[in-house]
């Protein structure tokens, strides 16, 4: 897997107040510390050697010390980085924030790991800790307890659940085998192979509206991307995207879901007009029909039959109650 420049420009700039603090270290247990190869924390000396301070004469750059047989490294000069990385102020109190969220989310995570964690964090920052304290998280109320998904997960057990999918409406039934949790796009989502689809997908946890372990063991998956995305959901690219325009107490629309394009709408109608790609054009229909008026579709006027159908499908419903 290809490492992105920045966890690695986050590695290197460690590693020197690492080194320079324990001079003689292992090249073997800097690679434990730093979760690489031995090649890799090779490949980031090399590197540290041609960097430094303004001017890259000799005596400026990183002066990096390697043992004749390549078994031990020094630093005898640190071109200024003699501590780690300090987090300002504002990234303090984002991650204490965010760690404690995670250990009010049960099942989520090793709760004695995130306590620990916030402990040190607070212990180092004061300020940034004493400043989040009148912060309270509200842990989100899943249809399913956490504890469920994290058990199969931890015996390595299928999972039968019934699942809500957005895009489609729709409540299906599913057995799972499942392979991790991960939480990103501020949501926590099951990656699991699902033997419906018969391939890898992700699961909002807060979605699943009942589960089970069952007592079939769960079969592990041969290959697992390690990174995590930023995003889980995808737009269908066999829908066109769709052209909205947003006014009144729409524009949250722009803010929230991912859009292609953003731009002002000219007077006297106040507003954005964005280009969405969806998953479906039900979808689509009822993010439409929860607007109400305040979104008007421009482009693609199968969508605007489609909501009209279903809004009178809904009028009709009413009436027959």
């Amino acid at each position: 897997m290809t490492e992105n420049a920045t966890d690695r420009l986050a590695r290197m700039l460690s590693l020197v107040p690492y080194i320079s603090r324990r001079p003689g270290v292992g090249i073997d247990e800097l690679a434990r510390e730093f979760g690489v190869g031995r090649d890799q924390i090779s490949a980031d000396l090399d590197l540290l050697m041609v960097c430094g301070l303004p001017g890259y004469y000799p005596d400026d750059l990183i002066d990096v010390v390697l043992d004749d047989d390549g078994g031990t490294v020094s630093i005898t000069f640190d071109a200024g980085i003699e501590r780690p990385v300090r987090l300002t102020a504002d990234e303090a109190q984002a991650l204490l924030v965010a760690l404690r969220a995670l250990a009010q989310t049960p099942g989520l995570v090793e709760t004695d790991a995130v306590q620990s964690a916030l402990a040190k964090l607070a212990e180092l920052d004061r300020p940034a800790a004493e400043s989040t304290d009148v912060v309270r998280v509200l842990p989100a109320d899943p249809a399913v307890e956490m504890g469920t998904v994290r058990d199969a997960l931890d015996r390595s057990r299928r999972l039968w659940m019934r699942y809500y999918t957005a895009s489609r409406d729709t409540v299906t039934e599913r057995t799972v085998d499942p392979l991790r949790i991960l939480v990103t796009d501020g949501h926590a989502y099951l990656e699991a192979y699902c033997h419906l689809a018969r391939a890898i997908r992700h699961f909002r946890i807060d979605r699943i509206e009942a589960a089970r372990v069952l007592d079939e063991p769960a079969q592990g998956s041969l290959w697992v991307d390690s990174e995590v995305p930023d995003r889980i959901f995808h737009p269908d690219p066999a829908v066109p995207p769709v052209e909205i325009e947003l006014t009144g107490g729409a524009r949250w629309v722009a803010e929230y879901y991912p859009v292609e394009s953003v731009s002002p709408m000219p007077e006297p109608r106040p507003g954005v007009r964005v280009t969405i790609h969806a998953g479906s054009d039900e979808w689509l229909a009822r993010l439409v029909l929860s607007l109400g008026g305040d979104a008007v579709v421009t482009n693609r006027p199968e969508i605007t039959e489609l909501v009209a159908r279903r809004a009178e499908q809904a009028l009709a419903a009413y009436d027959r109650r």
